[in-house]
């Protein structure tokens, strides 16, 4: 896969190319984790072709993957610019922004440029985030992150065991997770990621009526609870799935 990537690169022609935009690990896909070597080697061919490295943090940053930033799970890999948003304010209210290294900042600070935007710094939303950030911090929950980790693939295997035609596979990082949903009938994965599948349409409304509310894209069930969620809270919560689960293929 890298190899293929530096031969695109040089069929397009560094000099033409700006940046290169990765989700280090992916979200809405289904929380995938490329290899380590996988992502240090973009870096590397960024660094090689002077093309910029834009890290999408949208989905994972803040805690939710059991570092800071995902790109913290790549050992060497900075990005040159970092898009983040989603955890910045807990979803209380919306704020997103722009993270850049020091050298395109010192670029900026010389060469400044005429920019502004309408909800620019938002009074109400920087307090949010300043305040989710402060309590994120304080509480330690990057750390309360990587710990649920293991209790959610404890939970994640009792579903394997107990549900082995209608969950295919998971995976977790910190409290960043889900489940692959398989056809009973086919044993095959129930839809592709664009599609959608009765069933699973009927597994939302048993999720609902039982009291859990999550994110089905496809195939793929997530498993996101609050950074703050307890022990008790995951137990609580994949009893709940199981049950859904049993109602809807069952």
């Amino acid at each position: 896969a890298l190899q293929a990537l530096h031969e695109q690169i040089l069929l397009e022609n560094p000099n033409d190319i700006a940046a290169i935009c990765i989700e280090p690990i992916t979200g809405a896909n289904g929380w995938l984790k490329p290899p380590v070597k996988y992502v240090q080697g973009i870096r590397a061919l960024c660094d090689e072709y002077g093309i910029l490295l834009i890290c999408d943090e949208v989905m994972a940053g803040f805690g939710r993957t059991g570092k800071m930033f995902s790109f913290e799970h790549f050992e060497g890999v900075q990005p040159d610019i970092m898009t983040f948003a989603k955890g910045l304010t807990g979803s209380f209210l919306p704020l997103s922004g722009v993270g850049i290294s020091d050298k395109l900042m010192e670029f900026f600070r010389s060469t400044p440029i005429g920019y502004g935007s309408t909800f620019q710094a938002h009074p109400v939303s920087m307090a949010c985030g300043y305040a989710v950030v402060k309590y994120l911090l304080d509480e330690d929950l990057v750390t309360h992150a990587q710990q649920m980790e293991a209790v959610i693939k404890t939970h994640m295997q009792s579903l394997l065991d107990d549900c082995p035609d209608s969950v295919a596979q998971a995976r977790v990082y910190g409290m960043a997770g889900c489940l692959d949903i398989r056809n009973p009938d086919t044993m095959d994965i129930i839809c592709s990621t664009n599609e959608s599948h009765p069933k699973l349409a009927q597994l939302k409304q048993n999720l609902n009526r039982n009291g859990l509310l999550t994110l089905i894209r496809g195939p793929v069930l997530h498993i996101t609870p609050p950074l703050i969620a307890q022990a008790d809270d995951i137990e609580y919560g994949f009893g709940i799935l199981r049950k859904s689960l049993k109602d809807t293929f069952m």
